[in-house]
């Protein structure tokens, strides 16, 4: 996990996931917009993901 900013918040499932429809094996993760904001990511911005002790860790990959 990068040094630069850490947050941790709890939200529950049908806050972040969708279900895509006609897509049954695969869902849509909405990332909550006031946590886009406190990082400051936009759309168009790659991310990592990860899992670690049951969370789900996103963090932006560098364009390097």
């Amino acid at each position: 996990m990068s040094d630069k900013y850490y947050m941790s918040k709890t939200y529950k499932v049908e806050e972040v996931f969708e279900d895509i429809p006609g897509d049954p094996d695969n869902v849509l993760l909405n990332i909550p917009p006031e946590i886009l904001e406190q990082l400051g990511w936009e759309p168009g911005d790659v991310l990592t993901v990860s899992t670690k002790e049951g969370s789900i860790v996103l963090e932006k990959k560098d364009n390097g």
